[in-house]
């Protein structure tokens, strides 16, 4: 068996996760590299540039990034950029999810300000990717290059093609689906088995493939009944050479999609979920926690004063304003200002609930480490940053001073069964299963034709 990404996103990260955990590990490739993936991972680019990581490697810093001779590099915890004089060339990305300022991806700009190129670096600082843009932000072609600067991989957008510089010969694909397959038998890996979890490229990749198989589709996705066509291909027993199944990882969409098929479709599709491994087990304390980027946190004062018996702890990667800062009179509150990762760390392994009631974005993941840290999760409704991990039941309105946050907050502190019901509801808006579950439907759709 083989895992095959196209991306290796959140929703892809689960689904890997619960395949480690549920001992179901496998060679993983993912088809588009990013510079940042867990070691051990395949990748079309690592494979034919016989990427190494170097020795002591590390995430490029923003202001190391080579610039020409007197222009400066400025920034903030939020991005960076380069400036010439007063002139803005480029703006720096960082990984996203982090406050470390590691580099992901730097955007060159024309004099006129208008996007021109793109540098891409990996998490060992090195410069292994460049996508050129037309006018009108159109992608014109992307390079990858190996350690020594060599091309090798080219893309072309505009054509749809790619070419192939590989133990000193030159190859021409007409397709990107074409480079693929190609890629996949040079591997000389065992091609009948795959697990995927797109009907995208990956699909399409095993539907041209030469090579007979049986494959599994872990759908992560959300088509509300309306099938998909390559899905309908499936159903159709119309996928080349391949035989697929089909596990839907949530629970609504397994409904949607079995009333929406027939009898004979619904015998390949199996409801599915997904496992977690926590970082600690919920003690049901009364340590509530916001990571905020704004002084917009609607009633923190009104429900500080509701509840006595907790003690609120707010962090803030930058410094905070008077608006937090007067927060420091009530003596069940603490604030952390310019927050360290390290104290991040501390906080979520102490705190038991998490309060997502802040304007503004969402920083350093803070919902879905809450979930990953066994938090019972409480929020707005009109402002949640993560629906995935956040039961429709844990939001409430900010209506009438927040009164139905604060009854809560009161219900699950003075009784453990309250708090017990509200992170059920969580797990089980999340599809959380058991091991023993998810290794029954997976060995059933993996051995079942």
């Amino acid at each position: 068996m083989v895992n095959l990404f196209e991306h290796f996103d959140s929703e892809t990260k689960a689904l890997y996760d619960s395949l480690s955990l549920a001992d179901e590990q496998a060679p993983t490739i993912v088809l588009e590299d990013d510079g940042f993936l867990p070691e051990g991972m395949i990748t079309p680019y690592q494979f034919f540039a016989n990427y190494r990581a170097p020795k002591n490697g590390r995430p490029l810093y923003f202001n190391e990034i080579p610039v020409p001779r007197f222009w400066e590099i400025e920034g903030n915890n939020e991005e960076a950029w380069v400036k010439d004089m007063s002139q803005k060339r480029a703006m720096i990305q960082y990984r996203p999810g982090e406050k470390r300022r590691h580099v992901s991806h730097v955007e060159w700009l024309n004099q006129q300000g208008k996007l021109q190129y793109v540098d891409h670096y990996t998490q060992h600082g090195v410069l292994f990717a460049q996508t050129v843009y037309d006018l009108n932000r159109n992608i014109i072609f992307r390079r990858y290059f190996d350690q020594d600067g060599k091309d090798v991989i080219y893309y072309n957008f505009l054509a749809q093609s790619v070419v192939l510089n590989w133990k000193g010969e030159q190859y021409h694909f007409e397709s990107h689906i074409a480079f693929l397959t190609f890629f996949l038998e040079a591997l000389e890996i065992d091609l009948n088995h795959f697990v995927v979890n797109s009907l995208g490229t990956p699909f399409s990749v095993l539907y041209y493939l030469n090579h007979r198989g049986q494959d599994v589709l872990y759908w992560q996705e959300h088509c509300k009944g309306n099938v998909p066509g390559n899905m309908e291909l499936i159903f159709n027993n119309d996928t080349g050479q391949r035989d697929f199944q089909i596990v839907v990882t949530h629970k609504e969409e397994y409904e949607a999609i079995t009333e929406a098929v027939n009898e004979d479709a619904c015998s390949v599709i199996h409801e599915g979920g997904y496992l977690y491994q926590y970082e600690k087990t919920n003690t049901y304390q009364p340590q509530i926690l916001t990571m905020t980027n704004t002084d917009q946190i609607h009633h923190i004062a009104s429900i500080i004063e509701a509840c006595p018996f907790a003690t609120f702890h707010i962090g803030a990667v930058t410094e905070m304003s008077s608006v937090l800062t007067q927060l420091e009179r009530y003596k069940n509150v603490r604030l952390y200002q310019a927050i360290e990762l390290s104290t991040v760390e501390k906080l979520y392994q102490k705190c038991d609930i998490y309060l997502d009631i802040n304007e503004g974005g969402e920083i350093i993941d803070a919902v879905r480490r809450a979930f990953n840290y066994d938090m019972l999760i409480l929020g707005y409704a009109a402002i949640a940053h993560n629906r995935t991990y956040t039961a429709p039941q844990n939001l409430f309105s900010k209506e009438d001073e927040a009164a139905e946050l604060k009854q809560a907050l009161r219900d699950v502190h003075l009784k453990k069964r309250y708090f017990k019901v509200r992170q059920n509801y969580q797990k089980t808006h999340a599809n959380e299963i058991t091991v023993k579950q998810f290794k029954t439907i997976h060995q059933l759709a993996y051995g079942q034709k």
